[in-house]
């Protein structure tokens, strides 16, 4: 009986936490989110730096570091050009998109028969302006929240890097028993090679997308395809949702911009042919078991993630649940959780492809 009692307590004690910890991630977004952010720019230029390092003895990592951070730093840069000289263009070939609006609503009105159809009473009925208004509204939303905190981001990675060399002695002093801090620092690897065996697999999957994306459109005509394409790259970090929204916003384009519904059935087929391929065939084998997320766990932590944090939540929902199921999987009071997140029933703590059984930490 008194087991009992202390599992129930355990258990309630347990659900107080997590809902007071769902509370804190919400009520703290505007400080937690670009922080978040900002560890994970961290994590790709360093991860990007020592790859470079390690290509040659004579490449010191100080000079892998710059080019690392002007690299991104010159993405970043490109990718608000694009943006303003898109809204530019779209802004002056409105006139011709209307029109070919207009056309598209009459055909749809002969072929049905109903003369009064068009995009105003489709409009009026079905809410369509305020839908895709709200759909966009928050991808720009999203976009100039972090172009908006952009200084604010990088003064944290600045600092991440500074504080980078007193991270080994700082785990000496936290954890001055040796079992202990062994047993953190496997957690901590573990969680740093999972976060940068994603990100990277992630962005090269998300540059296959791309440039094969790019081609296509390029090829038919679509105008700003520079600028589909960097959505494609973007939205693609979004799991499962973000693939389906990389084709279908470019598509949805070339119906207004072309007269030939077979161009843009081509381009539907090029765009899905890419996601399809790439997303069934390469990236499984490159990602291999390093989130070890069920797909179930998968949607679930991008509709948490993002009611917590908005687009910057779904962005890094992937992620960071790996992070939580890691820790989680620390604890025997805890482990049936990450058991749960996992694909596999077996939350792997050190990488080595094999389920630990977490022991009872010693005392310090």
């Amino acid at each position: 009986m008194i087991a009992t009692t202390d599992t129930t307590i355990r258990a309630t004690l347990l659900f107080l936490a997590g809902m007071a910890l769902i509370g804190l991630l919400y009520f703290t977004r505007e400080l937690l989110a670009p922080f978040a952010l900002a560890i994970f720019v961290w994590l790709i230029i360093d991860a990007f730096a020592r790859w470079m390092d390690n290509l040659s003895p004579k490449f010191p990592y100080w000079l892998a570091l710059t080019i690392a951070v002007l690299t991104v730093v010159g993405l970043m840069v490109g990718f608000i050009l694009v943006i303003v000289d898109t809204v530019g263009d779209v802004v002056t070939e409105a006139p011709r998109y209307n029109e070919r609006l207009s056309e598209i609503f009459g055909w749809i009105a002969d072929k049905t028969g109903q003369e009064n159809l068009s995009f105003g009473s489709l409009d009026e009925k079905f809410g369509i302006t305020e839908k895709i208004n709200s759909g966009l509204g928050a991808f720009a939303t999203t976009v100039q929240g972090v172009l908006s905190e952009f200084f604010l981001i990088a003064l944290y990675v600045v600092f991440l890097f500074a504080a980078q060399s007193s991270f080994p002695k700082k785990m000496d002093d936290l954890f001055p028993n040796a079992n202990r801090r062994g047993q953190a620092a496997k957690v901590g690897v573990r969680i740093r090679l999972s976060i940068e065996k994603y990100l990277s697999v992630q962005t090269i999957i998300s540059l296959m997308q791309t440039v094969v994306s790019y081609i296509g459109m390029t090829a038919l005509g679509l105008d700003n395809a520079l600028f589909w394409a960097l959505v494609i790259f973007v939205l693609n970090y979004i799991p499962i949702v973000g693939g389906l929204a990389a084709v279908a916003f470019p598509v949805i384009f070339a119906m207004v911009q072309f007269d030939s519904m077979g161009r843009v059935a081509i381009l539907a087929g090029v765009l899905f042919g890419a996601q399809f391929v790439i997303g069934n065939t390469i990236q499984p084998k490159m990602m291999g078991d390093s989130m070890n997320l069920s797909a179930l766990v998968v949607i679930l932590a991008l509709s948490v993630w993002s009611a917590l944090w908005g687009g910057v939540g779904a962005f890094l929902s992937a992620p960071l649940t790996v992070i939580i199921m890691i820790i989680l999987a620390q604890f025997p009071t805890t482990r049936w959780i990450a058991v749960l997140l996992s694909a596999d029933g077996n939350p792997d703590l050190d990488g080595d492809g094999e389920p630990d059984m977490p022991s009872p930490m010693p005392s310090m």
